[in-house]
């Protein structure tokens, strides 16, 4: 939903032009309700689009899980970077110990945040291939009724 903010006073303000789908379907005329539907060109043209998007999901969810591993190895390391400089400091704790000390170093920490930023982000993409995946649904059905109402 586009909104405005106010820069002086960080007010939000929702958009005026946006236009919303009325609850009393039953009380409009047919006319109204053709107005909410979008033409067979423009239903065509989004599934183009939407097909267009559906092309670049494996590169993008290669590229997410390309990100997770690398983030996980790098955790991997700054974990042992750290269980290796406490064994130094502490060389009386065993390794359980030290590793569980190694969680709170600032290079671990920084390391499971980049993990849980790219796990996200490939959740993220995995939830954007499933709404591309309806959208096409729904737009293949316009599509198919729109055909159907030519003949």
């Amino acid at each position: 939903m586009p909104e405005t903010v106010q820069p002086q006073t960080g007010e939000v303000t929702d958009a005026r032009d946006l236009e919303l789908v009325p609850f009393n379907l039953a009380a409009m005329d047919e006319d109204a309700l053709l107005a909410l539907f979008p033409s067979e060109v423009q239903a065509a043209g989004a599934l183009i689009k939407a097909r267009q998007a559906s092309s670049r999901v494996p590169a993008a969810l290669n590229q997410r899980r390309e990100e997770l591993r690398s983030a996980e190895r790098a955790l991997t390391v700054q974990l042992g970077l750290a269980v290796r400089d406490l064994a130094a400091e502490l060389p009386r704790a065993t390794l359980t110990e030290r590793r569980m000390i190694a969680a709170t170093d600032p290079r671990v920490i920084a390391a499971q945040e980049r993990r849980d930023d790219a796990w996200l982000l490939l959740e993220y993409t995995r939830d954007w291939e499933r709404a591309i995946a309806r959208d096409i649904d729904i737009l293949r059905s316009l599509n198919a009724n729109f055909r159907g109402e030519r003949k």
